[in-house]
């Protein structure tokens, strides 16, 4: 019987980012690389790829594509220190990022698809709530009031998903909350 083919596809990088992260998924893995130069081309392929890993631009310009499948994406070039790549959504590669830290991530994702563990999010039901009302811009008040908790029941749930999100700002949460499919 013959192998299938694992693939995954690098959508709208650079020459040197594609080339990196190529030469790392050839050494720990047996999945095989090919490169788009933009999502038009990439597109008529998609259903034949295991994993993705794509530009910023390109990510947030097909979040339709990408957001069902964000925990088999890599998304490159975000460049805020406050987001830590989060069990529910796309594992992040920064501009700042070194050799090492984009190593990581991509052996991440390669782990995740060889054991075809998906790890659940971190966030319970009613954090999620609080999440996507802060990410609408709602205050304390407010979210308390539509979802019938007190405002004290709000800043415990705040607290407690910043703890575990790492996050502390609300537009910090609001990007999570996007990237994720919160809201």
């Amino acid at each position: 019987m013959m192998k299938e083919t694992r693939r995954i596809a690098l959508i709208g990088l650079a020459a040197l980012e594609a080339i990196g992260i190529r030469s790392i998924v050839r050494e720990c893995s047996d999945f095989m690389v090919e490169a788009f130069g933009n999502f038009a081309d990439f597109m008529p392929l998609a259903d034949s790829y295991e994993a993705y890993v794509a530009d910023s631009g390109t990510f947030v310009a097909n979040l339709d594509f990408f957001m069902p499948r964000r925990q088999k994406t890599i998304v490159t070039g975000i460049s805020v220190m406050s987001l830590k790549n989060s069990s529910g959504g796309p594992l992040i590669i920064g501009h700042d990022a070194d050799e090492a830290d984009i190593e990581v991530t991509v052996k991440k994702l390669l782990g995740s698809l060889q054991t075809g563990e998906t790890v659940p999010g971190e966030l319970s039901f009613r954090e999620r709530e609080v999440l996507r009302l802060i990410a609408a811009g709602r205050i304390n008040k407010e979210i308390a009031d539509e979802l019938c908790i007190s405002v004290n029941t709000v800043i415990s749930h705040r607290k407690n998903i910043s703890s575990k999100l790492g996050i502390k700002s609300a537009s910090g949460l609001s990007l999570y909350a996007v990237m994720n499919g919160i809201i």
